[in-house]
């Protein structure tokens, strides 16, 4: 029997050692009971909370929620799943049980190094290439917006990568366990986008081992590597049937899935069939020029804020108090300062920075890396490059989008740039692996360095040329310019304000200039940082652990610098700080003291972008990046514009508004017009489209039912009026709802519900009945003489058969590793590789 030697594991532990001090220290406060002031995690707090109470006080998460846009399926928001046989467990090995976003970071650092180790990269260059990938400043400004589960996503993509190469170097038993592992709790952290973009890479690689496994008529390792990587990924899929099947469904009825049946209106020609409007779905389009933040941060300044303009000691501040503008007006205008000048008019959140030193290895990579070992990731790197240009690449981008499957459902084109976040750094690692630990001829290699110097050079001239020729001005500059002058305006002359606003302005620029030279430096001793020590190691003058040792540590230095513009001590919060602007103010427990069902409309905030409201009612508003479409053609055509009985018919009981004065609070007033949970209808009027169905609901009323001739098949009876009909709200219970009503002929109620095709079954006592899309978007049904009780059931079948896959290859997904573990350790104690 072999004997297992310990020693090999030493330098993996140490990196591993590493990653988590660092992630530990930077992330000190998290340790404390801190949590980052995440906009978007606040936001996913209000959409679940009703959810959560649900599970507190029923003992499970409903299928449906009330808590946003008058209905839509809880599952989008909030899901468990019925097995408990799960790998997800594994992920609480992966992170350590470590608080967020340390574990994040650290995950991402892990799941690097496993891809360097697939690559018998050296450890000290694997955890140089490791802190490179997750500690790029996209991961930073991920976590201050509240992208968690993106960010998770993101730390085992090398991981699902490493498991695919380990297939292709004939390690089919470890190469399958990983893939099924990795790729399973990738696709569990439920972030589809970046599972998108880990295929994009996977078909890079598969791309290039077709291309040498024909070369080298190898079929037999071409088809089994596929097989395998092919069933590791439906397992992996399949095991999170719980989410995936059902959100197919979902998305078919949603703004990703082009669910509308309107016609566009004018001047809306970039839609896209089945799929979100390409003005919508790239809206966050990074710019051509803008890619050169890879290698310098300030290169369209940085995020759309003012924190990176230098605060008291700015151009800016300066040119307000050389024009006497007192301290309130000063706080006031800097607030509207963004140090960002580039295309984006959306604005952004932070730079995209990969680093001096990984974008310098990247480019000694083109010239020294075989191109079997390079091709996939070349392209992958252009492949993620294009994505991310969107809008201004238009001919590929907007191409790919009608024809690529499933791209017409991801919306934010710069996510793209996570693909090149993986490969530059990869390709650096392989880089120095050739540089320190291979065998060549150092004249040949000397002359490839001189090529990759040159190509630097020419980098850094060009990062020049722009600070000396560049605009430094925005898009957005000429109406901030106007806003300014009409402010100060108001007290003085316009030819004063005038020349105040351009001072201003200019300072603004000057600002932007400043941090763009500061940068500039920055890339250049690094840079040159990183050509010396290199040159000194390949002449044997530093030993090349040294020379990694202080590589790493000034690229981390260059990476966590520009991490700390965006993610820093002054981002973190006390827990009931956090939670604090969705504590209920004396307008939210007005309307608490109703007890009955109803819903709220809060006009104090964003309505259709915020879910503060969702957090303590049932609300009309919310945020959701996937709004049901038919939602969606309301909140324009009819809530947008004010029409009150469109809130009447969603039972829509209180308004939250501003208070009367100075610092007044919010006030609830109650809406006597709400239509309630149900009522019955005096007649049904039938139109020919889905256009005349909404042009209807400008004059919506009480008695009438609206419907769409497609729906009239489901009507089986006209109703005929009872003054003496009745129908009543039982009970709610999110996915379950009951309802009793008596009349003494037939009868067709609507109800305040969101109509949703696939899960929910009305019956009347007991016996299904058709529900009708009415009102271009609530549900009717018909309901015959006498007494009856009506129940409403929200049982997808997706979720039934979601669960069933779930528990099944959970089950396989355990065989699997327990399996692979076995004959792993069996071939290793016979001395087999």
């Amino acid at each position: 029997m072999k004997k297992f030697n310990w020693k090999p594991l030493l330098p993996h532990l140490l990196a591993i050692g590493i990653f988590l001090v660092v992630s530990v220290i930077y992330c000190l406060p998290a340790l404390k009971g801190m949590m980052v002031n995440m906009h978007d995690l606040l936001g996913a707090k209000g959409m679940a909370q009703q959810s959560w109470d649900f599970k507190d006080k029923y003992g499970y998460i409903p299928n449906w929620t009330n808590s946003m846009f008058a209905g839509m399926p809880g599952y989008q928001i909030l899901f468990e799943q019925t097995s408990k046989i799960t790998l997800l467990y594994f992920h609480y090995i992966f992170t350590l049980g470590l608080p967020e976003p340390a574990n994040f970071f650290f995950l991402a650092c892990v799941g690097f190094y496993i891809l360097c180790v697939s690559l018998n990269i050296k450890p000290w260059i694997g955890t140089l290439a490791s802190l490179g990938y997750a500690y790029a400043s996209y991961s930073a400004v991920i976590v201050t917006v509240g992208h968690v589960t993106k960010f998770a996503a993101m730390g085992y993509a090398p991981a699902v990568i490493a498991g695919l190469l380990l297939l292709t170097q004939r390690k089919y038993i470890l190469g399958f366990m990983a893939t099924v592992l990795f790729a399973t709790l990738q696709v569990y952290q439920n972030h589809l986008q970046i599972t998108y973009y880990t295929l994009i890479i996977s078909i890079c690689l598969g791309a290039g081992f077709l291309v040498t496994c024909i070369k080298e008529k190898d079929f037999k390792h071409l088809f089994s590597t596929l097989g395998l990587a092919m069933v590791a990924g439906a397992i992996a899929l399949g095991s999170f049937a719980v989410m995936i099947l059902p959100t197919n469904e979902y998305t078919k009825e949603s703004m990703r899935g082009g669910r509308s049946e309107l016609t566009p209106k004018k001047g809306k020609s970039n839609t896209t069939k089945n799929g979100l409007d390409k003005d919508y779905a790239f809206t966050w389009s990074y710019g051509i020029d803008e890619t050169l933040t890879l290698v310098l941060p300030a290169f369209k300044g940085g995020s759309s804020g003012s924190g990176e303009l230098g605060g008291e000691n700015s151009h800016v501040v300066k040119a307000m108090q050389d024009n006497s503008l007192p301290q309130d007006a000063i706080n006031y205008f800097y607030q509207y300062m963004s140090a960002y000048w580039g295309p984006q008019t959306s604005g952004t959140s932070g730079t995209v920075y990969l680093g001096a030193i990984t974008c310098m290895l990247f480019i000694i990579g083109l010239f020294i890396v075989k191109w079997a070992d390079k091709g996939w990731i070349i392209a992958a790197s252009i492949i993620g490059i294009v994505l991310a240009w969107g809008s201004h690449f238009p001919a590929v981008n907007y191409f790919l989008f009608d024809h690529l499957p499933l791209y017409n459902k991801f919306r934010a084109p710069t996510m793209s740039l996570v693909i090149p976040q993986l490969t530059f750094p990869l390709l650096g690692a392989l880089a120095l692996q050739i540089l320190f630990y291979s065998k060549y001829d150092l004249t040949a290699m000397k002359e490839k360095l001189k090529w990759s110097g040159i190509t630097v050079v020419a980098l850094v001239a060009v990062l020049a040329f722009v600070y000396v020729g560049g605009s430094f001005k925005s898009p957005n500059d000429t109406q901030l310019k106007e806003g300014i002058a009409n402010a100060l305006s108001q007290g003085g002359s316009k030819e004063q304000a005038a020349t105040i606003s351009n001072a201003i302005m200019s300072g603004l620029t000057a600002d932007r200039k400043g941090l763009y030279g500061s940068d500039l430096l920055r890339v250049i001793f690094f840079m040159a940082l990183a050509g010396v020590v290199i040159w000194y190691t390949i002449n044997k003058k530093i030993k090349p652990e040294i020379a990694l040792i202080v590589l790493t540590a000034a690229m981390f230095v260059d990476l966590i610098t520009v991490d700390l513009r965006y993610l820093k001590s002054d981002n973190y919060v006390d827990k009931d700080e956090f939670i604090a602007p969705f504590l209920p103010n004396a307008a939210d427990l007005q309307i608490k003291k109703d007890t009955s069902y109803y819903r709220v409309f809060d006009q104090t905030t964003d309505p259709w972008n915020s879910s503060r409201c969702a957090y303590n009612h049932n609300s009309i508003g919310g945020y959701h990046p996937a709004k049901l479409a038919l939602f969606q053609d309301l909140i324009e055509n009819q809530l947008g514009k004010g029409n009150m009985e469109a809130f009447n018919m969603l039972n829509t009981k209180y308004f939250i508004v501003q208070g009367q004065g100075n610092n007044a609070a919010p006030v609830a007033q109650q809406n006597p017009g709400a239509y309630g949970n149900a009522w019955l209808v005096k007649s049904i009027k039938e139109v020919a489209n889905a256009d005349e169905e909404m042009k209807a609901l400008d004059s919506v009323n009480k008695s009438v039912a609206i419907i769409d001739k497609r729906e009239a098949s489901k009507v089986t009876a006209q109703p005929q009026y009872d003054s003496t009909a009745n129908i009543t709200f039982i009970q709610n219970l999110n996915d379950y709802l009951k309802y009793e009503s008596n009349a003494a002929t037939n009868q067709f109620a609507v109800f305040s519900e969101i109509y949703y095709p696939y899960g929910w079954v009305a019956t009347v006592d007991g016996k299904e009945t058709p529900i009708v899309r009415t009102n271009y978007l609530l549900r009717g049904i018909n309901i015959p003489a006498g007494k009856h009780t009506i129940e409403f059931n929200f049982k997808p079948h997706s979720v039934a058969l979601g669960n069933l896959l779930g528990l099944i290859l959970g089950i396989v997904g355990y065989i699997v590793l327990l399996g692979g573990g076995f004959l792993l350790w069996r071939n290793y104690k016979k001395g087999v590789a």
